[in-house]
């Protein structure tokens, strides 16, 4: 659990996300694209944050103020209706508590991370975090001024109880209201299951990605003899003698588990990303997450 205010995106990291910017498949077809690409700056009343001059700009957003202080052209910038709605969903029940570093911890510094290239190129940035339900959501905001606001709310998110994600989906406090793109990072462990709940968030108009992050551990266990296993969200127990044919009948479970969500996605048109959560911050963000077309 991370409580130190991002004290693991310096500088550098900052500086390399700067460069990034979170893609779409679908809207990338449509009119948001011409507004994304191009230089002009929202039209509404409401103020997001200020950036450096570019020849083209219009000059009625100049900050002369700023320039007679410091003599450099800075624009006022304002939320634009059509920037892109991107929502993150993260998983913080129990289940996600597990391994080293912990599946929970490594989803709030992707969270982070991308939350903080969505803020950068001035799209608007909801966040809900959910167990059997929405538990906190940072509401919709848009620019880089508000990095602190997201990195603050992380900081308040915290282990819940048992998941279920088909009942947090469908719950009126995760309802976006317009077509927009949305990332659930999560196991993926849920009893009752995860389809109806994408399924539903797919009808709001939402491009969905699956980002499934597992331990080393439960990808590839190391017990063996007499273990006592007790569930992490119905704290169950269970004595069980682990041999070599159930760790092999174990590993082929898995393998069919996440086969299943994969074909479910592709079945969808989602995209799917297997995340392992030991490996770092840097790989996961500038090689994965590059390499799937996720950010550019």
């Amino acid at each position: 659990m991370m409580r130190e205010e991002a004290a693991w995106l310096d500088s550098a990291f900052l500086h390399r996300l700067d460069k990034l910017s979170i893609t779409s498949k679908k809207m990338i077809q449509g009119s948001l694209m011409g507004k994304r690409k191009s230089k002009q700056i929202g039209t509404s009343n409401e103020f997001s944050d200020y950036r450096s001059y570019t020849p083209g700009d219009d000059l009625r957003h100049l900050d002369w103020n700023a320039y007679a202080r410091i003599g450099k052209l800075f624009l006022k910038t304002f939320l634009d209706e059509q920037q892109w709605p991107i929502s993150i969903y993260i998983d913080c029940s129990r289940s996600m508590n597990y391994g080293d570093p912990s599946k929970f911890q490594r989803a709030l510094q992707l969270t982070a991370a991308l939350g903080y290239i969505t803020l950068s190129h001035f799209d608007r940035l909801s966040v809900y975090a959910f167990d059997r339900e929405i538990v906190s959501a940072l509401p919709a905001t848009a620019g880089k001024g508000k990095v602190h606001a997201l990195f603050r709310f992380l900081q308040s998110v915290d282990i819940g109880s048992e998941g279920d994600l088909n009942s947090a989906l469908k719950a009126r406090s995760s309802q976006v209201s317009q077509a927009g793109i949305s990332i659930i990072i999560s196991d993926f462990l849920f009893e009752k299951g995860y389809e109806e709940g994408i399924r539903f968030l797919q009808a709001t108009k939402q491009e969905v990605t699956l980002i499934q992050l597992l331990s080393r551990e439960e990808r590839n266990p190391f017990y063996q003899g007499d273990i006592q296993f007790i569930d992490s969200e119905t704290k169950q127990v269970k004595d069980v003698t682990v041999t070599p044919p159930l760790l092999k009948s174990y590993l082929g479970a898995v393998k069919d588990y996440q086969d299943q969500l994969r074909a479910f996605a592709r079945s969808r048109g989602i995209s799917y990303l297997e995340v392992h959560a030991e490996e770092s911050l840097e790989d996961i963000v500038f090689q994965l997450f590059k390499k799937s077309g996720l950010i550019r």
